[in-house]
């Protein structure tokens, strides 16, 4: 189960022992957070948003939760997610943007400095007036 790592991740980062601790920080009951961490129960977009603001994550992150819930949720009724499908994309994208990123990186140079402008042509001292 993709979405369980989150509750991990919220019961190391608040040093929670207990089921019931963890629980208590969510807003849920204990058997709820019991049947999630089991793989009972899948988490609804409510409880990923829970997880995401106590793991203090950008708006980004917090969609990555309710995309592993959801998968989570499309492989336990034996489908195949539209976010499976998305999250391959979105890594492809990913790819590019960080290749085109270093290609640029590569070809900018290294001692490029700016000027001041001087002018230094008689034309551009001049002063043109259009009536």
């Amino acid at each position: 189960m993709k979405s369980v790592k989150y509750l991990e991740a919220v019961r190391e980062k608040y040093g929670l022992k207990t089921n019931a601790a963890l629980a208590l920080k969510l807003g849920k009951s204990e058997p709820a957070v019991h049947q999630y961490l089991k793989g009972g129960r899948v988490m609804d977009n409510e409880t990923c948003l829970a997880v995401s603001m106590a793991l203090e994550f950008d708006e980004h992150q917090t969609m990555q939760v309710i995309m592993a819930a959801d998968i989570d949720r499309a492989e336990k009724a034996g489908q195949e997610s539209l976010w499976t499908v998305f999250s391959k994309r979105m890594a492809a994208t990913a790819a590019s943007a960080l290749l085109v990123a270093g290609v640029s990186l590569f070809l900018t140079p290294e001692n490029a400095e700016a000027r001041t402008y001087s002018p230094t042509s008689t034309v551009a001292s001049q002063a043109i007036y259009v009536m």
